[in-house]
């Protein structure tokens, strides 16, 4: 009786026209090669399932995706977007889809429309999408020494329109700095911006981001004590340059002063990755075994017996779970509340997937809920070759040198940190601090497109 009132109050809302399409509100801004979702549905809630639902360009024929029928028309989309466009029908039913747009390029900017039809009614909503492109990730350099300090150089090139660059202390603070910007050759835009730094100042970034929009790349840089140590032979070469006298012996002593900086340079480079593998050496001293939860796991994601996540093109017929997440993602059944804990997980030449802890009270209903510590969840992330962020709790976005095959993790619960080791080369990626709260749980999330390549993320042993 219940569900023949629900009818006829959609056929009544559907005869009288009184509904209309909703669509996002302001411009939805993007980067090239980003994934990017757009809403849209219907108000006052109707099932739009015998509907037609269509995205569309510039004009209501220019067709992005179509669904008709009740299923994807896929032959009518324009050429330019077939193969990467998703429509998610979850809740079709209440009159709400999702449009998934893959691997977004500079040509795919835009007016945009998303249109509804029944056999007596239709309404459309329309956007705009803005497509822009980032540069490469900042390089800091040292430069030399400069009164007592160190000169630092941030340069990045690539950027299609003109960034900005700043240098931030380890508060967060914009440091005083000017910033110059040239144009290569093929009209791309490179900046750079020095900066001198003193002892202990701490780990200073480097950022740079598009005037109009809030995302930036950012590298970063500890400035300790042992940057500054004096060596013996500086006293007496500054001396020695003083007294003399002939424009030869000037030179020679320039020359052998340029050596010793750059060996010490070395020297200080050795320390800090010896440094470096000392830190990676004690968090595995906290290993610890962790076991996914097949009934956290998304239907596509497969557990195996040897801790494998393996991405299936289609959804397994599982048990309803109230622990199981809607996202393609799956939790450990350990949780930690105190202490410290590591443990590795391999990540193979996957192109996309997330890793880390969340609390266990998140909500697993939510698929598109951002992974940010403001909502309980703390990763790393690869979105596409050698793109990686953190969230903190905003996004920043970076390169590596290397790709890690597999990661490690280690979580000091009391010390408030979340670390993430490239255990191929034992180097720190980075450290996220929080003061966290709760029961949290490990987190991998297998978002990669169905490849041959396509390999399972798994949990590793960590060597005794």
């Amino acid at each position: 009786m219940a569900l023949v009132l629900m009818l006829l109050v959609s056929l009544l809302k559907l005869g009288s026209g009184q509904w209309q399409v909703v669509g996002p509100d302001k411009p939805i801004q993007v980067l090239v090669g980003e994934d990017v979702i757009v809403p849209c549905f219907i108000s006052p809630e109707i099932n739009a399932e015998a509907m037609e639902v269509r995205f569309f360009k510039e004009e209501l024929s220019a067709v992005v995706h179509l669904f008709r029928d009740g299923k994807d028309q896929n032959y009518m989309q324009m050429p330019v977007f077939q193969g990467r466009t998703n429509l998610v029908k979850d809740f079709i039913m209440n009159g709400h889809v999702l449009l998934r747009l893959k691997k977004v390029t500079l040509s795919d900017t835009g007016l945009y429309g998303c249109w509804f039809g029944s056999q007596t009614y239709s309404q459309e909503a329309t956007w705009e999408l803005q497509v822009s492109e980032m540069g490469s990730s900042p390089l800091i350099s040292i430069v030399g020494y400069d009164g007592g300090g160190i000169q630092l150089l941030c340069q990045s090139s690539g950027w299609l329109s003109q960034p900005i660059a700043k240098w931030k202390g380890p508060e967060g603070l914009d440091l005083p700095s000017d910033f110059k910007v040239n144009k290569d050759m093929h009209g791309l835009f490179h900046v750079e911006t020095t900066l001198t730094v003193h002892k202990n100042s701490g780990i200073i970034s480097c950022s740079i981001q598009l005037a109009d929009q809030k995302r930036e790349l950012k590298s970063r840089l500890f400035i300790g004590k042992t940057f500054f140590k004096i060596s013996p032979w500086l006293p007496p070469s500054i001396v020695l340059m003083v007294l003399c006298i002939g424009g030869a012996v000037c030179i020679i002593g320039m020359r052998i002063s340029s050596s010793k900086s750059q060996g010490k340079l070395q020297n200080e480079l050795e320390w800090r990755e010896n440094h470096r593998q000392e830190e990676f050496k004690e968090a595995q001293k906290h290993a610890v075994k962790v076991t996914l939860d097949p009934d956290t796991a998304h239907p596509n994601l497969y557990i195996s017996k040897m801790q494998a996540v393996i991405c299936n093109s289609h959804p397994q017929d599982v048990p309803c779970s109230k622990k199981r997440f809607k996202r393609r993602c799956v939790v450990a059944i350990q949780g930690f509340q105190s202490g410290k804990h590591y443990w590795e997980v391999g990540v193979g030449n996957n192109n996309m997937w997330y890793l880390g802890v969340c609390r266990d009270d998140v909500d697993r209903n939510e698929k598109y809920v951002i992974l940010s510590p403001n909502n309980g969840y703390w990763v790393l992330g690869l979105e596409r070759e050698n793109f990686y962020f953190v969230s903190n709790p905003n996004r920043i976005y970076f390169f590596l040198e290397s790709n890690p095959s597999r990661v490690g993790v280690f979580l000091d619960y009391e010390g408030g940190t979340l670390s993430f080791f490239n255990v191929d080369d034992q180097s720190l990626i980075y450290t996220l601090t929080y003061q966290f709260e709760g029961l949290l749980k490990p987190f991998i999330q297998h978002n990669s497109q169905y490849e041959e390549n396509m390999t399972p993320i798994v949990i590793c042993p960590v060597p005794s």
